[in-house]
């Protein structure tokens, strides 16, 4: 038994003070981990943040062909990437604001799974984040990309090809 002598006022005219603390400080290591949880780790953010560069550099390439070079394209049909490539053109050249890296939402279009003309679609990579784009325009257009690390370990942007 400790001696009342030794117990501070706190834990003498609480005894629960103890687990109080102990209950805070849970909390806040608790809300830090969710905090932090769907933050990128160090390693993986600054690829990220190159895969980013790479994204600006190409949206102020004349044509479409190096920002086709950010696609996982391995499997897609040619028509895909033809329509891909036609796609870019309306925001090729376009000021960017800022982009971020978000984690999936479980949105279906994140994973890129449909039908079309009884061909069945997948995504060509595992999907590992949403790319959020912003760009300074009037009306503060924004694009969203789901993107997935390839088999080399760069990150690109995800495009459809059939499966079976």
């Amino acid at each position: 038994m400790i001696p009342k002598s030794s117990m501070t006022p706190r834990t003498a005219a609480n005894p629960t003070g103890i687990k109080s603390a102990c209950f805070r400080g849970v909390l806040a290591l608790s809300i830090v981990c969710v905090l932090t949880a769907c933050q990128p780790k160090a390693p993986e953010a600054t690829a990220l943040e190159e895969f980013a560069a790479e994204f600006r550099v190409a949206n102020q390439a004349p044509d479409t062909e190096p920002m086709l070079a950010l696609y996982g394209l391995e499997g897609s049909t040619e028509r895909t990437i033809n329509l891909l490539r036609n796609a870019l053109l309306y925001e090729l050249g376009l000021p960017i604001e800022s982009i971020d890296f978000e984690p999936l939402s479980g949105a279906p279009e994140e994973s890129i799974h449909f039908v079309h003309q009884g061909v069945s679609y997948g995504p060509t990579l595992k999907p590992g984040y949403r790319m959020r784009v912003r760009y300074a325009t009037e009306d503060g257009f924004e694009s969203l990309y789901t993107i997935g690390q390839n088999s080399a370990g760069s990150w690109r942007i995800l495009s459809s090809k059939p499966i079976d």
